[in-house]
């Protein structure tokens, strides 16, 4: 399987260099506070309207990270471990799989050809669960290598979930 979830090491990159990006659009937001009275309202309307779908991008990235958790497949297993929770699912409960492009949580700040993805598994009860994937910054879907690993993962559970579950009456003995 090619799933390159990220590891607890660098869940925590991802945590300090959020820090970092939210301290660099704070300063952006000061410095056009602070250069507005002299700046014509045309001008100030297109840089504080790009602000705030920054401002407003950023905060719906930063809101998925906190729900994120480090994650492995194991033993037909989505085994998902953050702070404060810990998830085993049977991959067989998992309804569907989605990735999302990330703008602002990044590894490092370095390298434009690392990139990452939010990994959502959807669950028959209609819980969400994220993990972070390694991805490319153009591929598209997101993350598409690991996600289709990921696919063959839960479609292999349900199968192997399905042919555990059919009666003896069934099988025909030659």
């Amino acid at each position: 399987m090619d799933i390159r979830f990220l590891t607890f090491p660098d869940f925590h990159n991802v945590y300090f260099y959020r820090s970092i990006t939210l301290a660099i659009l704070l300063a952006i937001a000061g410095l056009v506070l602070f250069k507005a009275p002299a700046t014509r309202l045309p001008e100030l309307s297109l840089v504080g309207g790009c602000l705030l779908l920054m401002g407003w991008r950023f905060a719906v990235e930063w809101r998925r990270l906190n729900k994120a958790g480090t994650a492995s497949i194991h033993n037909d297993e989505l085994i998902i471990t953050s702070e404060n929770d810990h998830w085993r699912i049977p991959l067989s409960s998992v309804h569907a799989v989605a990735t999302k492009h990330s703008l602002f949580m990044v590894r490092r700040y370095r390298s434009w050809s690392e990139h990452l993805a939010f990994v959502e598994f959807t669950l028959h009860n209609g819980e969400r669960l994220y993990t972070l994937a390694e991805s490319a910054v153009f591929e598209s879907p997101a993350a598409k290598h690991s996600l289709a690993a990921i696919q063959a993962a839960v479609l292999a559970a349900k199968v192997k979930s399905a042919a555990a579950d059919k009666p003896a009456a069934l099988v025909v003995e030659l």
